[in-house]
């Protein structure tokens, strides 16, 4: 007769002795193991966030911007007026002295007013710069041709201060609790519990790094000193393009563009894996790569990088990007900024439950935005661009 057992549980130990027990070994885990930007490696065998220690739970980093002098026109200028409107932030690329030309004109600048985003200027001529005043459009470029002066002067500053960013540390900590009884019965397929909790918590710990080191959006709680890291969703707010449905070849060199015209470059796009199917596809003028017929893998390999005109980009698939986004960053400007490492310790001992718990605090640190670029929306469900299919 067959045993029976009553109750809402029944456990191995619950059934006799006589009773077989057919398990495998080892048990099957559903969890993601993989932290792409924490624990990553290139290709160059360098990881792909690295990490330095911070002495405070506040950390800063300056930026010294060079300002370049081309900028836009931000209002129609007619023949005679002397005030040329600069677009946001484009009046303290140029200084007293500079000559500036638009369209075909030259004007020298006579006064800088940063805070209107004005510049008086000469207007061109025969005698003056061998040009003639003319009308111009908003839109229009404006390129700096550096300081036109007369003999023995001497041009003045357009200095531009230095920018400081800032982050904080966060504390990511776990505790676990178990019994020295629970720890000495056996477990299928597990050597030892409190060895595969302690593994479980630590693993638990790093995701959330993993997720704030994309997504976590700085702050302070002053009256608890809560703090909260950002990172780099939070930071990388230049280039951002919203409208873009697949990762391609023209979206990538687009970004890389836009940071290049900055004066600056990234190496790596990190994604969902479907964002970048558009650059694996082995049809139409995206085509990455392409395995011949005779080679015996007889598909398509995915694409690892990505090379145009402003450099090489590596492809970091990572299943903690969001699928509507992807980011564009450069290794060792965005990095880990550690107050302290991952510490298991024991906490103090009361009855037969032995009690630990691991910590580890820090940061992230995103250099250079302007260079960086984000993209928000990515959408695997919508048609793949047409050159494509």
């Amino acid at each position: 007769m067959a045993e029976e057992l009553v109750g809402p549980s029944v456990f191995s130990y619950n059934l006799t002795v006589e009773t077989p027990i057919d398990i495998d070994e080892m048990i099957y885990i559903l969890s993601p193991e993989d932290l792409p930007m924490l624990g990553g490696v290139n290709s160059d065998g360098f990881p792909v966030l690295p990490s330095s220690p911070v002495g405070d739970t506040t950390f800063y980093w300056l930026e010294d911007e060079v300002p370049l002098p081309r900028g836009t026109l931000n209002e129609d200028l007619d023949g005679s007026e002397t005030d040329v409107t600069m677009a946001t932030g484009d009046a303290v690329k140029f200084a007293v002295g500079d000559g500036i030309r638009i369209d075909a004109e030259v004007m020298i600048v006579t006064a800088v007013n940063p805070s209107t985003e004005v510049l008086t200027v000469s207007r061109g001529s025969a005698s003056e710069t061998n040009t003639t005043a003319a009308t111009h459009t908003t839109g229009a470029e404006v390129i700096g041709l550096g300081t036109i002066l007369i003999e023995g002067a001497v041009g003045s500053a357009n200095f531009q201060g230095r920018d400081k960013y800032s982050n904080y540390c966060q504390i990511w900590t776990k505790k676990i609790n178990m019994s020295r009884t629970e720890q000495s019965i056996k477990k299928y397929g597990v050597p030892s519990e409190w060895a595969r909790q302690l593994k479980n918590a630590i693993h638990h710990a790093a995701v959330g790094r993993e997720q704030a080191a994309l997504y976590g959006v700085k702050h302070i709680v002053s009256a608890t000193n809560r703090r909260q890291t950002g990172g780099a969703a939070h930071f990388l707010t230049t280039n951002v393009d919203s409208t873009t449905d697949w990762l391609t070849v023209e979206s990538i060199e687009a970004m890389q563009e836009l940071a290049y015209n900055q004066g600056g470059s990234f190496d790596l796009v990190t994604a969902h894996p479907a964002a970048f199917a558009a650059l694996t596809n082995t049809t139409g003028s995206e085509r990455v790569q392409t395995v011949m017929i005779d080679d015996a893998r007889r598909g398509r390999k995915r694409a690892q990088v990505v090379m145009t005109e402003y450099g090489e980009v590596q492809l970091v698939r990572n299943r903690w990007v969001r699928g509507t986004d992807a980011f564009a960053l450069k290794r060792g400007n965005f990095s880990e900024r550690k107050f302290a490492p991952m510490q298991v310790q024991k906490l103090a001992k009361t009855d037969d439950t032995d009690t630990s718990m691991m910590v580890c605090e820090g940061g992230f640190q995103v250099k250079g935005e302007a260079h960086r670029g984000r993209w928000t929306g990515p959408d695997s469900s919508r048609p793949l661009p047409a050159d494509l299919v």
